[in-house]
């Protein structure tokens, strides 16, 4: 029965992870649904996606609904074979979203937390500690799912490589493998990047203890198996990993042909102030222990800023000085750097038993753990710390593929769960820490964090500037004095209250120093304390007020309004959003029904490439995507500027553009474009570009109806074309990944089509037969076509895709085949000795 005992807790515990879950989210159980800014995006910018998915019963890996043209493998596309997305779906399939997101992290972690210490008890402070982390539900509200899916996996992969590392050959390659392989599924490579310098430092300082162990062979074994389950892993990801990074050389994390003036070669990546521009501020970094450190979110709508409007009524006189003051008058209670955000929680008693944790955990485990958290901090402060980041981004492999620096704070929100979790453990069940150590740790090291909240308490108002550069150079005194009060009292409110939930901490473990609490008691009340400290923090970026009825869901860009959208967007900001767009839907629905023809819309009512409402209704100028073709956005940066409302007008014909939207999203203005250039035409005359800069130059002056752009060293057989006034070229037949045109001219011809051109997967037929087509005007496709009546098609049939399916189905059965004899033959191991055992008894008798 003993035996049998902690499983029935570890059960228990599995159990009571689906129920927090749901309680935690229960709207859910109303059928209600949570409105997140980027999975609204997501549903406008797959629209055609999903209904070529629902028409065909397979997918399409290219979509024209954003940016011209695209493909589809980092916008929602789903790939054959795809083994591990139906075992992750089993997974998670009795709980409904984001509940599932939120239970994934909880076990993931206890599975990590029973790796780590054998205790349930441990394993579950660990899980709450870690699932209820406040960043977790920051990316939830923003919808930035995948990498929330991603950060799910974190803590199970981890169990995994400890595992390995730990001579348990067998489970730890097992483990790896699947973790490994659903890490890469969930399709966030930034944050599994940033996972792997954790696991790096964790293999490094492995590699130092087996030298001075004299284990080399036993760790070359970790090794060679974990290179093993790493390559099974990707290999099961094969059509995912393949095509997206084929697809990666292409966009704006490729390695871009304009050469800068001054530069000799260009380099690959994305530029520095682009990949800092979301930089952790140093002081922001205390945001981990105290929740509204730097006043909070950025855009916390139950913020009050009393005294800064009492100084407003008071000092400011006309609209004249209100004016002046607006732009840099956030009211927000946010003073840090960022451009916009929700500076990370993670716990008032997580930190505080991180800090003592290090003084009881063993210095084989501190050093990888400390070493992981001071340079994941460093990075995440970006351009805060650039000596760090140059280095990184300038001398590291991939770095510069990443924006947002600041994200890299996954890292410590994953490790200070571990810390304080094996601190506890260690704590109490260490023989080497001796009762004397552990009371000096708890009354210097524990009362130090108490004076320092105690000092920040009393001085913070002098010790801070509540305000940031912006707000300290153009505000007035009077202005700046009253904004900074409303932060100062969330400031108070939230030191007061972190140095209480740290104090009753501190006062739980003297309770157990003096023997008036057994060590169960001590850790239900640490694991209670936690829970509710998290969990009141997290309603402040994600509670109820965020869901809404599905059936916003299910009719995400609506075209009509009425009194109950009205007044139910009153209580939610996205659905304020929402019923905004509902006019522009509205006249894009109108356009939509009345020219059903193939064609392109620049909807400048708002952001062009912020908003995907455009792109659910049509194929759209702009988007809203991370991962963009390099070369169309650099056409955008030269002929699109929006500051000056500068567009230049020829570079929207060739690319077909039909349809500008004018105004606001409330009242939109349709303006016709009759000069489009349509789906396809013939041009007479070829100019000549020698580099990629001198082709994006000669836009400028190009008559894109006449003359086309192509480069030198990529020529057609003939550069001449005899100009046929009754040729023709029309678009027969439209898929996204399958054009049908049309063309009859009595001379031979050179065809533009206004479809992106992307090198890998497209393919041009005349009549049947491959024919040649060329890049062309920059972003474009070209092509020769002979005289007469012909069929021309372009098919798009990336070979990455089934090549992939290949792959992933030959490493899955390969990860069976070696799983099994795995176990097979850690049984035998088992059976063999137990029978020499016996036979050793026989003999003795």
């Amino acid at each position: 029965m003993k035996k049998i005992t902690p499983y029935i807790y570890i059960g228990i515990c599995v159990v009571a992870f689906a129920l927090i879950s749901i309680s935690y989210f229960t709207p859910v159980l109303s059928s209600k649904s949570i409105i997140q800014p980027d999975i609204v995006n997501y549903r406008g910018g797959a629209e055609e996606l999903i209904k070529y998915r629902d028409s065909h019963g397979e997918d399409t890996y290219w979509t024209n609904s954003m940016f011209g043209g695209m493909p589809t493998y980092q916008a929602g596309a789903q790939y054959p074979m795809d083994i591990l997305k139906s075992v992750d779906g089993f997974i998670r399939s009795f709980l409904p979203r984001p509940a599932d997101y939120l239970f994934l992290c909880l076990a993931g972690f206890f599975f990590l937390g029973m790796v780590l210490t054998r205790n349930w008890k441990y394993a579950l402070l660990g899980a709450t500690m870690f699932g209820f982390s406040s960043y977790f539900f920051i990316i939830l509200e923003a919808g930035h799912n995948a990498k929330a899916h991603t950060i799910a996996y974190f803590a199970p992969l981890l169990a995994g490589v400890y595992l390995l590392f730990n001579k348990k050959y067998i489970w730890g390659f097992i483990t790896t493998v699947l973790f490994f392989g659903l890490e890469l599924m969930a399709n966030h490579p930034q944050m599994t990047y940033y996972l792997f310098f954790a696991i790096g430092a964790f293999i490094l300082v492995q590699f130092f203890y087996s030298i001075k162990d004299r284990e080399l062979k036993s760790y070359f074994t970790s090794i060679f198996l974990f290179v093993i389950a790493t390559f099974l892993a990707i290999g099961m990801n094969s059509s995912r990993i393949l095509s997206t990074y084929e697809y990666s050389k292409e966009t704006t994390r490729g390695k871009s042909e304009l050469v800068k003036q001054g530069e000799e070669n260009p380099k690959s990546g994305l530029n520095k102030d682009y990949i800092t521009n979301w930089s952790y501020g140093k002081l922001e970094t205390l945001n981990l222990f105290i929740p509204n450190f730097m006043g909070g979110s950025s855009s916390d709508a139950n913020f009050q800023p009393k005294e800064l409007e009492k100084a407003i009524q008071k000092n400011i006189k006309s609209q004249e000085q209100y004016n002046k003051i607006t732009p840099y008058l956030s009211g927000s209670p946010y003073w840090g750097e960022q451009p916009g955000t929700s500076p990370a929680y993670q716990g008032a008693i997580v930190c505080f038993l991180t800090i003592i944790g290090l003084f009881f955990i063993p210095f084989k485990h501190r050093i990888w753990l400390l070493a992981s958290i001071v340079i994941s901090i460093l990075l995440a402060w970006g351009k805060n710390f650039m000596f760090l980041t140059d280095l990184f981004i300038d001398y590291v492999p991939f770095y510069d593929k990443f924006r947002a620096v600041s994200s890299f704070m996954v890292v410590p929100e994953l490790l200070f769960p571990i810390v304080a979790m094996l601190g506890m453990y260690h704590y109490f069940t260490s023989r080497k820490l001796t009762a004397k150590y552990k009371r000096n740790i708890l009354t210097y090291v524990g009362g130090g964090v108490l004076a320092l909240l105690a000092l920040f308490y009393l001085l913070g108002r002098y010790l801070f500037p509540f305000a940031n550069e912006m707000e300290l150079a153009n505000l007035p005194d009077v202005i700046l004095e009253g904004i900074k009060s409303d932060r100062i009292t969330l400031f108070d409110s939230d030191v007061l209250r972190t140095f209480i939930f740290c104090g009753i901490t501190l006062i739980v473990l003297f309770f157990y120093e003096n023997r008036k609490l057994k060590v169960d008691y001590v850790l239900y009340i640490i694991i209670a304390l936690s829970l509710i400290d998290l969990w009141s923090v997290d309603k402040r970026f994600l509670n109820d007020e965020n869901f809404v009825s599905s059936k916003y869901m299910n009719n995400l860009f609506p075209t009509e309004i009425n009194e109950s959208m009205i007044k139910d967007a009153e209580e939610n900001p996205e659905l304020q959003r929402i019923v905004y767009f509902a006019g522009m839907n509205n006249v894009l629905n109108q356009i939509k029904e009345r020219d059903t023809t193939n064609y392109r819309v620049f909807n400048t009512t708002y952001s062009p490439f912020n908003e995907n409402n455009t792109s659910y209704f049509h194929h759209s100028i702009g988007g809203y995507h991370g991962a963009k073709l390099r070369r169309y956005q650099e056409l955008v940066d030269r002929y699109f500027n929006f500051s000056s409302g500068n567009v230049n007008i020829d570079v929207l014909n060739m690319l077909n553009t039909k349809y500008i939207l004018l105004g606001n999203p409330a009242e939109p203005e349709v303006a016709p474009n009759p000069d489009a250039n349509g789906n396809a035409w013939f041009v007479s005359k070829l100019k000549f570009a020698k580099n990629a800069n001198e082709e994006l130059d000669l836009i400028d002056s190009l008559d894109s109806k006449k003359e086309v752009i192509i480069r030198n060293d990529n020529l057609p057989s003939n550069t001449q074309y005899k100009s046929d006034t009754l040729a023709l070229i029309k678009l027969e037949k439209y898929e996204p990944n399958h054009l049908t045109y049309k063309s009859q001219s009595l001379t031979k011809q050179f065809g533009v089509f206004s479809e992106i051109y992307y090198p890998y997967g497209w393919k041009a037929y005349i009549d049947g037969e491959l024919t040649p087509h060329y890049r062309v005007n920059y972003v474009l496709r070209g092509m020769e076509i002979p005289k007469g009546i012909h069929k021309i098609e372009f098919v798009f049939n990336p070979k990455v895709v089934y090549q992939g399916k290949l792959i992933t189905v030959s490493c899955f059965i390969l990860f069976l085949i070696l799983s099994i004899l795995g176990i097979i033959w850690k049984n035998k191991e088992r059976i063999i000795p137990a029978k020499n055992e016996t036979t050793k008894k026989a003999d003795e008798l």
